[in-house]
């Protein structure tokens, strides 16, 4: 590489550079990328941002002077900042020193600092020594990767076995054509249509699906960039597709990344170069968490015959002397761009591109290597193909109905006890099992919890043994929050119907029992929830650590408790119609009423109506007076009718169609569930709701004879609880196979 000694000055000129647009740069490379290629040592091309070299740089401010001679500029020591302007970006094999320069180089072989459109605009050129090889096909070894064990996600690997060979690959995401669900990976990797796709489960290979005739190959660019004409370019998209065979198997999420949001929609109107610099975040199957930054967009990376191939995105490391390190294998991974939730600060997640390849990048003469992902647009992807992203199937298997939810119910049921000494101790600490009156919004939790050292315990399950890759996440912990209540098995019968009686009385099944209803084959339920058993567990817990004098240890369990008790008045957590009602051959009708009923509309109306309307149910004489229970098995039983009640009052199957009948009214959709369901919500989810958990609570204290065994104290040590809840041997978590040790 060379350039001319009339090097652009990188702290002046550059005013009219600003004002360059990405039509701008397209069209200035489009027209003299033939001449550039021509030159010395060029490789490749792209367009982006101007990157300055450290060693001209005061923290993140241009030197007003800058340094001679000039070393060479690479990747790794050169970077964006705030005044980097637009420009085309030429990537060389080899840098040519300027006292090379001096000593007669030819100078037809130098690469111009800028050029020089017909109409007068002027365009600059960032030279950048890179020097290229194909990232490596080492061989994948298939003990270091991690399978799914329960259901399968974005960031698993898949695997085809094709002509003697196993190939292993990323799956990206699910999509839908409003008919059948796919998994998104790459064209190259899905093989022939028909072929059986693979992954392991639980350490065996099993089939989840076959490949579709439906892919995407190499489009040429105008089609999808229409208002920015260039010649002979193509866009690589290598998409393919899976056709999923049982979606009960899948989630929507991207393993250790997180949920998804929208998809970013790119598209000529709003792609800016403001996606230079950008942070995105994946999982591949064999590179595990990546995480990085969009480094160029329309990078060249081929021509062949004449034509030109590009790829929208090239992302590479985030940070100085940070490897990106993607492999071979990671094809298929969807990055997504990683934003802050401006409600509540939490990190989000918006898918914008789908990896099909990379290449590596040489440091010359250091032997470091740093490979960079190719990534195609994913929003052209889906327009191509007429796709939707499916954001929440299976999201509520990890089955919390949201924060707000759970902290209310607790707070509710704190004033429902009856007991002098318990209610003050209950009082008195009740910002360590949930939140004051005025804080029960979303964005006044989280504010709030920011600030805190521990977790108030009315989601601890779920924010600290669920949380996707947490350190105190339990394998065991997920089907102890829901139990499919209202399913028929072969004998027409649901596991209300088996469960016959009321309170002391009920026929309450043994975990046996339990377990021969969920693998009939007609019900066939995998998840196998144990919700009622695991406040069997707990109750019979809290009666021991009163018993004890152990006040620790029962306000923990306590706090906990209020979680599943939130659990089990939730309708479309006790139902196998959670997100939708299944459909033969079909998605689910109302597909996504999870969200909009448990989360938004709770979230939205809490405060205002909610709670308070649930403080005022408190005066009606079912709540004056508590359940008496003196055994695990009636707090089971409680429990379930809980349930009972709750499919009485508010069936899933009225939301379900309420959902579908208001689903295309986004904007008015969450006030007209309200108006229909509101009433019954406040009475069924938080009024009974905390009557439950209150008297589950006073009946383990007057079990264990808390007013004689608990000295009377009125602070609990929120750092003591902390402790209690991060051993895994706290409460342990178990499946329907391994609950029944723990009933006494």
């Amino acid at each position: 590489m060379a350039t001319s000694k009339a090097a652009v000055n990188i702290t002046t000129d550059t005013t009219s550079y600003q004002n360059l647009s990405i039509k701008d740069l397209i069209e200035a490379r489009d027209n003299f990328h033939i001449h550039l290629m021509k030159k010395e040592n060029v490789v490749g091309t792209a367009i982006g941002k101007y990157r300055v070299r450290d060693v001209d740089l005061d923290g993140d401010r241009i030197k007003v002077k800058r340094r001679y001679p000039r070393p060479k500029r690479t990747l790794q020591t050169s970077r964006i900042v705030a005044e980097s302007w637009p420009c085309i970006l030429v990537f060389v094999s080899d840098w040519i020193a300027d006292k090379k320069l001096k000593e007669g180089y030819d100078f037809d072989k130098i690469i111009p600092t800028k050029v020089y459109m017909p109409d007068g605009r002027e365009v600059p050129i960032c030279v950048i020594e890179a020097p290229r090889v194909e990232a490596s096909m080492d061989h994948v070894n298939e003990t270091e990767l991690i399978f799914p064990i329960n259901y399968v996600s974005g960031g698993f690997p898949l695997i085809l076995q094709t002509q003697g060979i196993e190939r292993v690959a990323s799956i990206g995401c699910i999509a839908s054509d409003g008919n059948k669900y796919y998994a998104l990976t790459n064209k190259h990797v899905v093989g022939t249509p028909g072929s059986i796709i693979y992954t392991k489960l639980k350490g065996n290979l099993i089939p989840i699906g076959t490949s579709s005739a439906k892919t995407l190959g190499n489009i040429n660019f105008n089609k999808i960039y229409p208002e920015w004409k260039v010649t002979n370019q193509f866009l690589n998209a290598d998409v393919g597709l899976i056709e999923i065979d049982d979606l009960t198997y899948w989630k929507t999420d991207i393993f250790r990344v997180g949920e998804m949001g929208k998809v970013v929609d790119v598209n000529t109107s709003n792609l800016t170069l403001n996606l230079i610099g950008c942070p995105v975040a994946a999982y591949g199957s064999i590179s595990g968490k990546l995480e990085g930054e969009i480094t160029a967009l329309f990078y060249r990376y081929k021509a062949i015959g004449g034509y030109e191939y590009v790829a929208d995105f090239l992302i590479g490391p985030r940070g100085k002397n940070k490897a990106l390190n993607t492999k071979h294998g990671d094809s298929g991974t969807v990055w997504a761009k990683e934003c802050v939730n401006k409600k509540d600060g939490s990190n989000e997640y918006l898918p914008i591109g789908i990896q099909w390849g990379a290449h590596t990048f040489i440091e010359a003469g250091k032997s470091i290597k740093c490979t960079y992902a190719l990534a195609t647009c994913l929003s052209n992807v889906l327009r191509v193909l007429e796709l939707d992203i499916i954001r929440d199937w299976n999201l509520d298997q990890d089955y919390t109905w949201g924060k707000v939810g759970h902290y209310t119910i607790a707070n509710l049921a704190t004033k429902l006890v009856k007991n002098g000494r318990l209610k003050k101790l209950m009082t008195g600490n009740l910002e360590l099992i949930s939140f004051s009156d005025d804080l029960l919004t979303m964005g006044k939790i989280d504010s709030k919890r920011k600030k805190l050292d521990y977790t108030p315990l009315a989601d601890v399950p779920d924010l600290i043994w669920k949380l996707r890759g947490g350190k105190f996440k339990r394998g065991k912990e997920n089907p102890n929050h829901f139990a499919d209540m209202d399913k028929k098995d072969s004998k027409n019968k649901t596991l209300l119907d088996y469960c016959t009686g009321k309170g002391a009385n009920m026929k309450f099944l043994t975990p046996k029992e339990w377990l021969e209803y969920y693998t009939d084959k007609k019900v066939n339920d995998p998840s196998k929830g144990i919700l009622p058993f695991r406040v069997w567990q707990i109750f019979a817990e809290m009666v021991k650590f009163v018993k004890s004098g152990d006040i620790n240890g029962y306000m923990a369990a306590a706090g906990i408790l209020s979680h599943y008790v939130g659990d089990a008045c939730q309708p479309l957590h006790i139902s196998y119609m959670f997100n939708g009602i299944p459909q033969q051959g079909k998605p689910k009708k109302g597909l996504g009423v999870h969200e909009e009923y448990e989360n938004n509309m709770i979230n939205t109306y809490n405060l205002s109506d909610i709670f308070p309307k649930a403080k005022n149910e408190f005066h009606k004489a079912k709540y004056k007076t508590l359940y008496k229970l003196t055994s695990g098995q009636e707090a089971a039983a409680c429990t379930v009718d809980l349930m009972r009640n709750t499919f009485k009052t508010l069936n899933p199957v009225t939301i379900v169609n309420a959902y579908t009948k208001y689903q295309k009214q986004k904007d008015t959709l969450v006030e007209k569930l309200w108006n229909q369901f509101g009433k019954a919500t406040t009475h069924l989810l938080f009024a009974d709701g905390a009557h439950t958990l209150a008297s589950l609570w006073e009946s383990a204290w007057l079990l264990g004879k808390g007013n004689s065994n608990i000295a009377e104290s009125d602070v609990v040590d929120p750092e003591a609880i902390k402790k209690l809840y991060e051993k895994d041997d706290f409460l342990p978590s178990a499946n329907i196979k391994e609950i029944e040790q723990y009933l006494v």
